[in-house]
């Protein structure tokens, strides 16, 4: 199916809180925001390496931090507001590669607006989202661009808060470098971190040794990356990878909430850590986090989904405007979506879609035959003609993620279950109905054509934050020679 094959970090001089708002803050490659220094926030904290604080967070606050990882958005300025406090600019003239200490706030739900760096602010957003902050828990708002619009939005994905086990630390990665294609990321003689990793996901945390490691990170277009880090005992770290803008990969790794706490407000006095840690915040029960939108495994290659020869290529493209809805007007900040999960997570049990329902065309499918990927590494595609199938590992449709089918467009003998795909039109209306009695209702963005093997799959499985529909079959033309179709059909459709 649509698919393709596949020197220790710098550490810098120890300095108090105090002296942090007199001096910018740089890592190598990342860049850390001093200016969150100034942050009208209460929280303590001692500075005891390279953005490593001792936590002492209340049980009663969460955590909160922000990262750019988005390569082609403009320098921003970054406002925070929330319970008792008026909206603030937190970090002035944030740009690409940039993450800042944690705050540390009351429980509650809080604004995160970005506006283009100068501007009055007063001005109006480029974005803003609401964001609940749960007791006891740790979250990173990333700055990214949307894999489905085009447009900068912030995700929040959720950090760990407990050390990991002595003698033992925990890794994750975030993929930051958009235009470079899906990535692997290994430990060199340790457990690989990631496969065809797309640009604004994340990876689970993985326990490895505590020590230092060779990262080794490769992109499906060719760039390459080899870094030292090192994970300290207990320590829980995020691998952040960026890019260079002639795309060479940078990777540093940034110590998580169960090693890291927030900085000072200005007047707030620094204070000497207890002797005995405080505890670290344990999660609230009562207010679980959103599960993180699923990211499929990618198969490789083309679907050979007919055999007849008797479909009619038609090429149909939308193409969005990269920056339309950038400003908004709007009084109520939608909530932020989670950064999808690059894992085949399970769907709730017993949920998956039931049949697939297409007006303009007259498709009325009623029964669908479940779709994994077979001992090639490919995406099956059903044994019978007359029905669609649908990849169990994606998204069940309606859910945040990609929802990806395909069927059969002809037989030797005649038309098949997607025989008419190519003849939609952006507007036209798919409906999906679901187990639980649900109907999730997709518009038709596009129908495209491919050559089997260069399908994009970072668009037709890449993450998505939003409920997408991807349908798949055979077109371009036929191949009596070898009884295949050179090209897929791809349909691109998004809930409405």
């Amino acid at each position: 199916m649509p698919g393709e094959q596949d020197t220790p970090p710098t550490v810098d001089p120890v300095e108090t809180p105090a002296d942090a708002p007199a001096r910018r803050w740089y890592r190598r490659p990342l860049v850390v925001w001093g200016a969150l220094a100034v942050v009208v926030l209460a929280v303590v904290s001692v500075t005891v390496g390279i953005g490593v604080r001792t936590a002492v967070a209340d049980p009663a606050t969460g955590m909160l931090r922000i990262a750019h990882l988005s390569p082609v958005t403009p320098t921003v300025d970054m406002y925070v507001s929330g319970p008792d406090l008026p909206e603030t600019l937190v970090a002035p003239g944030v740009g690409y590669r940039g993450t800042s200490p944690y705050l540390t706030e009351p429980a509650g739900t809080y604004t995160l607006t970005a506006r283009p760096a100068g501007a009055a602010p007063t001005s109006p957003p480029a974005v803003q989202v609401s964001l609940e902050v749960p007791a006891g828990t740790a979250q990173t708002a990333a700055f990214v661009d949307s894999t489905t619009s085009g447009a900068p939005e912030l995700q929040v994905l959720d950090d760990q808060t407990a050390p990991a086990p002595g003698g033992s630390a925990q890794v994750r990665v975030v993929q930051g470098a958009n235009g470079v294609g899906a990535l692997d990321v290994e430990l060199t003689g340790g457990p690989p971190l990631a496969r065809d990793l797309f640009y604004g996901s994340t990876t689970p945390y993985v326990t490895v040794p505590a020590r230092e490691w060779e990262v080794d990170i490769r992109s499906r277009l060719g760039s390459t990356n080899q870094t030292t880090v090192t994970l300290p005992d207990a320590g829980v770290s995020t691998l952040f990878v960026g890019r260079e803008p002639d795309g060479q990969l940078i990777v540093e790794a940034v110590p998580d909430a169960a090693t890291t706490a927030g900085v000072p407000a200005p007047g707030t006095e620094p204070t000497t850590p207890p002797a005995t840690p405080t505890p670290r915040p344990t999660p609230d029960p009562e207010t679980p986090l959103p599960t993180p939108p699923r990211v499929p495994p990618v198969p490789r290659g083309g679907t050979e989904a007919g055999l007849g020869g008797l479909a009619t290529p038609t090429l149909l493209s939308a193409v969005g405007d990269w920056f339309s809805g950038l400003f908004s007007d709007e009084p109520d900040a939608p909530p932020a979506p989670r950064m999808p999960l690059a894992a085949a997570l399970a769907p709730p049990e017993g949920l998956r879609p039931t049949g697939v329902q297409i007006p303009s065309i007259g498709l009325a499918a009623l029964q669908l035959t479940d779709l994994r990927i077979d001992y090639r590494g490919a995406l099956q595609v059903p044994t019978d003609f007359g029905q669609v199938g649908w990849y169990t590992s994606s998204a069940v449709p309606g859910d945040p993620g990609p929802a990806v089918f395909a069927g059969h467009v002809d037989t030797r003998r005649g038309p098949a279950v997607f025989a008419q795909l190519d003849r939609l039109r952006p507007g036209d209306a798919i409906e999906v109905p679901r187990s639980d009695g649900e109907t999730a209702r997709f518009t038709v963005d596009s129908v495209e054509y491919y050559p089997k093997d260069t399908l994009p799959s970072d668009r037709i499985y890449g993450p998505s934050t939003t409920p997408q529909l991807r349908l798949l079959t055979c077109g371009g033309p036929f191949d009596a020679g070898t009884l295949s179709y050179q090209d897929n059909v791809v349909v691109f459709a998004s809930v409405r």
